[in-house]
């Protein structure tokens, strides 16, 4: 049987069972009887049943963050239809993939709590790793596709949300202890304490440590999570929380086509590069204080907060491997207020306002010449980039629900974007500065953009809805690709201008008692893309809007518990990502785009053995192209395209008793080789290899 049907078959026998499981107990809460997690909070920072609304979003239990124990988010996010988070060489890093090729561009939203973990201006794509998911996670959710009117720039493809944990009823102190392959380590200690009737706290901290399997691809990771919540009255409360981390990882590059052959383990670097021994150094801290008020028909929010990071590396990805400092300092506020004006009919107004300066440096570290296509000498201390961004945004937001009937909900939702850019450039001096980069005088730019969002929710039973979704979206140029410039932009000094999008989605939900079923089928047309044009001549990257592309898809997830001991979980996507109306690439599939994405997970809990719980999970990406261009190798006749790849995770977990369980897992348990990721670029292929089997135990003990 063909990997590709296989998912598919399974959907029909789910589908033809459900008919036996039409008849769901509803719980007190409103809730359908199941183990999946139908209460969302992501959409309007209200808790709401994923069948009130017109969107797909899905959300990860606490209960399967534990059975998952993963070292990186990775893990238990794949785990929802569409989403393919590549953890890159078994470090904290990350590229997604979410109605999207695999890429490292702005078109996800990334939060903690509802508040963004990074500013648009300098949007970084391996955001999740300032996340507190190592130290105090509580859930995920995932909301696909462009997000409501509560979220704006960046919110293209998708927006993340890690929720901590709240504080504990009672008095609860835990300590998790993970040793893995690798010399891998993890230690997480966490506190929560109710200090007055109204008053708590909770404090977590957690240190990670990792050789990696690649040489040259080690990281340590230290954190902390702090948090004091206050219940001023039965209605209102204030809650305070501080996040600080530091991380310090190796960097390793990309493989040709010998070293991938012989040498998975390779670096991938020069013996002239890890003599410098390239690193990435990032520190990050983040307070906010979120004030609710909750009324019988009203509810008001704000969150003011501070967000300070800096981000140092090499960038190893480019030929003359040069460094790279920033520091980006944030000042923003969040603020709501939702009024009912009866049970079915609401409105919410808000407004977003941030300021935030950010300065980057980009220097050559070491004398190095490059061979090949565009040959280049590079002398130590020349200046690529010397500057400091200052950015400000406001974006206020109209967001109604309204009942047509008894079951068809209307929601009408507009959001205004202005962002302003203000550049001081530090080198002193400008135009063609060599290497094919350009240096630009002091300017200030703005931008502006509405975005109208419009959607249907029809109650078909108590426990099932079907939606249409339209939604508009735009993405902010980063101060890196307005003003960073290669000879590429030169003439008019063109900048990159905004992408808009547009989304139409359909969807179907159902909570029955024994099975749950979520299925999206969705179009999203994106105009004036900003993609990433390599010049092989000159050996460089630069950025450049692409007309329009167009990506389209269809979502199937499901959960069905057979019985007591055994459920399984399926996730499956198929999408199609093309350029349209394009200079050089009209009709031409994007390079890294997986045909499609599939995630099953079969879940054994045995009654012979209270407390102990079993997953395999079977995690497999479809094939894809390596370059824009779609093109054949001369020599071999073959299209350039990679085959994907599937592998297979076992997990296991015994609660030994209430305060002690024990964790195992093996990942790639079959040991296969596989790549992770490949590109043709620059006028070779670029491979990153996945990982071989690694096998982790853990231990957590609460008192």
């Amino acid at each position: 049987m063909k990997l590709k049907t296989f998912p598919l078959s399974i959907l029909a026998i789910i589908i033809a069972n459900a008919s036996y499981a039409s008849s769901s107990e509803i719980l007190p809460d409103g809730t359908a009887k199941s183990d999946v997690e139908c209460m969302i909070i992501t959409a309007t920072r209200k808790e709401a049943l994923d069948t009130d609304l017109a969107m797909s979003v899905h959300g990860i239990s606490k209960e399967e963050l534990q059975m998952d124990n993963g070292q990186h988010v990775a893990e238990s996010l794949n785990s929802i239809s569409g989403v393919l988070i590549d953890q890159l060489s078994g470090g904290q890093g990350h590229k997604t993939s979410i109605r999207m090729p695999m890429n490292t561009s702005g078109y996800y939203l990334f939060l903690q709590d509802n508040v963004p973990l990074q500013s648009d201006a300098f949007f970084n794509h391996n955001a999740l790793w300032w996340s507190s998911f190592n130290s105090n996670v509580g859930r995920m959710e995932v909301l696909k596709g462009a997000g409501t009117a509560l979220y704006g720039s960046g919110a293209v493809a998708a927006t993340v949300n890690i929720l901590t944990q709240p504080v504990a009823d009672q008095t609860e102190t835990s300590m998790d202890v993970v040793l893995g392959q690798e010399q891998y380590g993890k230690v997480q200690v966490s506190h929560s304490n109710k200090i007055a009737n109204n008053q708590g706290i909770r404090a977590s901290a957690s240190y990670v440590t990792n050789e990696g399997w690649r040489d040259h691809t080690g990281s340590q990771r230290a954190e902390i999570n702090l948090s004091h919540e206050y219940e001023i009255s039965a209605t209102e409360r204030l809650i305070t929380s501080f996040t600080a981390s530091d991380l310090e990882q190796e960097m390793a590059g990309s493989l040709n086509d010998d070293q991938i052959e012989n040498d998975r383990t390779n670096s991938g670097l020069s013996d002239e590069v890890l003599a410098s021994d390239p690193l990435r150094k990032t520190q990050y801290m983040r307070l906010t204080t979120q004030w609710d008020q909750m009324n019988t028909d009203s509810y008001y929010s704000v969150i003011p907060y501070l967000r300070h990071r800096t981000n140092d590396y090499t960038a190893t990805w480019n030929k003359n491997m040069p460094r790279v400092q920033s520091s980006v300092n944030t000042l923003g506020l969040l603020a709501l207020a939702n009024f009912m004006h009866s049970a079915e009919n609401e409105t919410t107004l808000g407004i977003d306002f941030e300021l935030t300066e950010g300065d980057q440096l980009s220097y050559q570290p070491l004398d190095f010449t490059t061979t090949g296509w565009g040959a280049d000498t590079f002398v130590k201390g020349e200046k690529f980039y010397d500057d400091t961004t200052t950015y400000m945004s406001i974006s206020p937001y109209l967001q109604h629900k309204r009942s047509l009937t008894d079951d068809l909900d209307l929601t009408l939702g507009f959001r205004y974007d202005y962002a302003k850019y203000d550049f001081d450039n530090h080198l002193g001096i400008y135009g063609d500065i060599g290497h094919g980069k350009i240096s630009i005088e002091n300017r200030s730019d703005d931008f502006s953009h509405l975005s109208p969002k419009a959607s249907l929710n029809y109650h078909l039973t108590e426990n099932t809805s079907t939606y249409f979704r339209y939604a508009n979206s735009f993405r902010l140029p980063t101060a890196g690709s307005l003003y960073h410039l290669t000879t590429k932009d030169s003439g008019d000094l063109k900048r990159v201008d905004p992408e808009t999008s547009d989304t139409f989605e359909i969807g179907y939900k159902g909570n029955f008692e024994s099975i749950t079923f979520d299925a999206a089928i969705y179009l999203m047309d994106v105009d004036d893309g900003i993609v990433n044009v390599y010049d092989d001549e000159l050996g460089l990257r630069y950025l450049t809007n692409a007309t329009r592309v167009i990506h389209k898809g269809i979502e199937l997830s499901t959960l069905w518990a057979i019985n007591d001991e055994l459920n399984i979980s399926l996730a499956y996507s198929k999408s199609k990502h093309e350029f349209d109306e394009d200079e050089n690439y009209a009709g031409n599939e994007m390079r890294m785009a997986p045909d499609y994405i599939a995630n099953v997970r079969l879940r054994y809990m045995p009654n012979y053995l209270e407390g102990f719980s079993s997953q395999l999970e079977l995690q497999s990406i479809g094939e894809y192209w390596m370059d824009d261009a779609n093109s054949t190798d001369p020599e071999t006749g073959l299209e350039r395209k990679d085959d994907g790849y599937s592998i297979i995770n076992l997990k296991a977990r015994y609660q030994f008793n209430d305060q002690l369980s024990f964790n195992a897992r093996a990942l790639n348990l079959t040991d296969k080789v596989y790549v992770q990721g490949a590109e043709y670029r620059y006028g070779r292929n670029s491979w990153s290899p996945g990982a071989p089997r690694t096998a982790y135990i853990g231990m957590s003990y609460q008192w």
